[in-house]
C-alpha cells in the first residue's frame, strides 16, 4: 500500500496532494508542469515535501520524524533520459543496481538472483546487447536497460517517468505487457507518468490527474471516483 499525503511549495504553485494505491500499476497524468514529476522525486527522496507524509507498504519514508535518504528507500526509478553509466556495459550497468542494494544491506536480490536476471533480460529483450557500451545502443534499447537496473534489486517501490517515450510504436505494447506480467507476478506497487492516454487506460488499476499540484480526476479500473479525464 502507497500513502502519500504532501505539501511543496513550487515556483508556480503550492503542491497539495493526497493519493493512495495499492499493489499494481498507478498512473499519473495532467499537463506539462503540474508536480507529476516532482511528486516521483519526492517519493525517491530526490526532493523534500515542506509537510506531509510518504508510506510503502506501511514503512515510512517521510514525515515530521523521518526523511530516509534514497539509497534506504529501496526505490527503483526510472527517468525520462536513461541516465545510464557511460563507461559500463549494458549487464555492468544493470548490475549496479544490485551492488548499491548490498551497499545498504539489501540482501533480498540473492534470492533466486540468476532466475530473476534471466526475467528481467528475456522480457526487455537485452540478452544480445549485455556486453555492448551504452553509447551502441538506440534510445529504446538504452530505457531498456535503465529499466532493467531499476528492477534488478527488486524494489520496494517502482517509479516510472514516462519511460517508454523513447521507443518505437512497435516496441511499446511488448513493454506494456512486461509491465503487466510484472504486476500479476509481483506485488510492487509501480507509480508511473505518461501523457499517452492510451498507456494509461491499458495499463493502469489506477489513474490520477494532476494539475497545478493537485488531484483533479481519480479512476479505478474500471470505475470513475471523481470525473472522466480531459484531454491534452
Amino acid at each position: 500500500m502507497v500513502e502519500i499525503e504532501v505539501k511543496k511549495r513550487l515556483a508556480r504553485f503550492e503542491m497539495d496532494l493526497r493519493l493512495s494505491f495499492g499493489g499494481g500499476i498507478a498512473i499519473l497524468t495532467g499537463p506539462n508542469g503540474a508536480g507529476k514529476s516532482t511528486l516521483l522525486s519526492m517519493v525517491a527522496g530526490l526532493a523534500r515535501p515542506d509537510e506531509g507524509s510518504i508510506k510503502v507498504n506501511g514503512r515510512v519514508f517521510f514525515d515530521e520524524h523521518t526523511c530516509l535518504p534514497p539509497e534506504q528507500r529501496r526505490a527503483g526509478f526510472v527517468f525520462q533520459e536513461n541516465s545510464l553509466f557511460p563507461w559500463l556495459t549494458v549487464e555492468r550497468n544493470v548490475l549496479f543496481g544490485l551492488k548499491a542494494a548490498r551497499a545498504v544491506g539489501d540482501g533480498r536480490q540473492e534470492k533466486n538472483l540468476g532466475r530473476w536476471l534471466d526475467k528481467l533480460y528475456s522480457g526487455l529483450e537485452l540478452t544480445h546487447l549485455l556486453p555492448r557500451a551504452p553509447a551502441s545502443l538506440s534510445g529504446g534499447e538504452a530505457q531498456k536497460v535503465a529499466l532493467a537496473r531499476a528492477l534488478a534489486p527488486r524494489p520496494e517501490i517502482l517509479l516510472l517517468d514516462e519511460p517508454f517515450s523513447a521507443l518505437d510504436a512497435s516496441l511499446r505494447p511488448r513493454l506494456r505487457r512486461f509491465l503487466k506480467e510484472l504486476r500479476q507476478e509481483w506485488e510492487i506497487p509501480m507509480l508511473m507518468v505518461t501523457h499517452d492516454h492510451a498507456e494509461a487506460y491499458t495499463l493502469g488499476d489506477r489513474i490520477f490527474e494532476l494539475v497545478d499540484g493537485r488531484i483533479t480526476d481519480e479512476m479505478e479500473k474500471g470505475k470513475v471516483i471523481k470525473m472522466p479525464l480531459v484531454s491534452y
